[in-house]
């Protein structure tokens, strides 16, 4: 009787284990319309970046994303529980890296293109390893012959089923010759690209959109006013004038029901006065007329000067703006030694976050080679696919070996640092050796203690002395102050 009362108050689960609810992501004939402003909406968008990578500041911010990432080290890796064969997998990614048809920075540098639209489709190109096909090995397994990028001014759409999922891109700028070659060409035939057969690089992954969200999105508006602060310099100085050009001419020049030839007079004056400059047309020609009345000139030409100054300063405007945009773009560590103000602490935090930034564009790469081109690679070759090898990065700032030695004479004088194969070898990893080779005795390599600081955990509150002394160096040591 108890066990159907039990049985009464258990809730059947009865929940669908498929997925029933839409990310929300607004595709329209094989477009994504989610920007509101036209400028940045795909494919304008690509037209819109191009344009903002002409801006010296966004240029500079570029470069910096680029050459950090391709500075960045990237290592293959078994699987933690990986047996002997398995790692053997790490192993043959190394040498697929090694093997293609391009080097593997020149990859990287394709892939940094995303830091401009926020997206990079590279293709996956396979092949069997053999000498006949231009491989290095000749084992016959599948391995990697290139990873080309696929320009983003060439992809037109991206093509959905009927879930929503993501199932190709469309590139339209291409045309296929009798040989089947791929030929550049302005008609526009379409080419489909398999979704399994490109690898998808994205920023900022909102709704898994598949063109992501470039970082200058948010730097838009501070480009767009600074490009228009540096347009009303390059007009001032082009008229290399100081005032605006004037020109008095009769009333009747100017009536409605003027002549025609003195209408044609008036449309050539206006001209004159708006495209006087220094180049094109730096003075004027005027008859010498005066009024029998008024005894003045007729025609007169002067400059309408501004005796006030000018009411903005421009140079400040645009530093302005292009603090926006580096601070937009994570990278006003540009920034530091061009002004007067700042500090090493503040550069050293911004030097951390920039190193963020760098460090997240870098894992998006790895993930999307370890969720998809790994695992492509396993299939075709057979590998077990619960325990692939992984491809990861290492840090991108260098350690400070200041720092590392105050940390290393803190804690290994007190006994916290066990001297063990694995704590040395990271501690030589971080100064950039080598590990030490397997069976190394490490008393041998290790040196005796030195430091005396230890003793005075005896007597916490003590210390190993009690009176100070002019000759003691520790005394001035503003490191050992409390």
């Amino acid at each position: 009787m108890s066990e159907e009362i039990n049985k009464a108050k258990t809730p059947s689960l009865r929940m669908s284990l498929s997925e029933v609810g839409y990310n929300g992501l607004n595709i329209s004939s094989n477009q994504i319309m989610e920007e509101i402003k036209r400028e940045l909406q795909f494919p304008t968008s690509i037209i819109t970046y191009k344009q903002m990578t002409y801006d010296s500041v966004i240029a500079a911010a570029l470069s910096y994303y680029e050459h950090m990432m391709m500075k960045a080290k990237f290592d293959f890796k078994p699987h933690p529980l990986a047996n002997d064969t398995q790692k053997e997998y790490a192993t043959f990614l190394r040498e697929c890296a090694d093997d293609m048809e391009h080097s593997w920075q020149d990859f990287v540098q394709e892939v940094s293109s995303m830091n401009t639209y926020g997206f990079c489709v590279n293709e996956i190109v396979l092949r069997k390893r053999l000498h006949s096909k231009g491989s290095k090995y000749n084992d016959g397994k599948v391995g990697i012959h290139k990873l080309p990028i696929r320009s983003q001014d060439s992809i037109s759409g991206w093509e959905y089923d009927d879930n929503q999922q993501l199932i190709g891109v469309t590139q339209t700028v291409a045309k296929t010759g009798k040989s089947g070659r791929i030929l550049l060409s302005q008609k526009g035939d379409k080419i489909t690209i398999p979704r399994e057969k490109f690898l998808l690089f994205r920023l900022g992954k909102k709704k898994d959109s598949p063109v992501g969200e470039s970082p200058l999105r948010g730097c838009y508006y501070s480009w767009k006013y600074k490009a228009a602060v540096e347009d009303l310099e390059s007009t001032g100085l082009q008229r290399d004038l100081s005032g605006v050009p004037v020109a008095w001419i009769p009333p009747q020049m100017m009536a409605d029901d003027a002549d025609p030839h003195v209408k044609e007079q008036y449309q050539n004056f206006q001209n004159i006065v708006r495209n006087i400059n220094s180049n094109q047309q730096a003075g004027m020609v005027l008859p010498l007329m005066y009024d029998e009345v008024s005894k003045q000139p007729v025609f007169k030409f002067e400059l309408l000067k501004n005796e006030g100054g000018k009411a903005y300063d421009t140079t400040k405007i645009k530093e302005y703006y292009s603090n926006a945009i580096l601070t937009a773009l994570s990278a006003d560590i540009l920034r530091i030694g061009q002004t007067s103000t700042g500090s090493y602490a503040l550069g050293s935090i911004k030097t951390t976050l920039s190193a963020l930034a760098i460090e997240t564009k870098l894992k998006e790469i790895c993930n999307v080679i370890n969720q998809h081109l790994i695992p492509l690679l396993g299939k075709f070759n057979g590998w077990d696919l619960t325990r692939l090898p992984c491809v990861d990065i290492d840090d991108l700032e260098a350690s400070s070996l200041e720092e590392i030695s105050k940390f290393l004479q803190r804690t290994g004088s007190i006994g916290f640092l066990p001297k063990t194969p694995d704590v040395i070898n990271k501690i030589m990893n971080t100064l950039g050796l080598d590990d030490l080779p397997e069976g190394t005795d490490l008393n041998e390599v290790l040196g005796e203690n030195t430091s005396r600081a230890s003793d005075g955990m005896a007597t916490p509150f003590e210390g190993t002395r009690t009176t100070g002394s002019d000759s003691n160096a520790a005394d001035a040591n503003l490191e050992n102050t409390g």
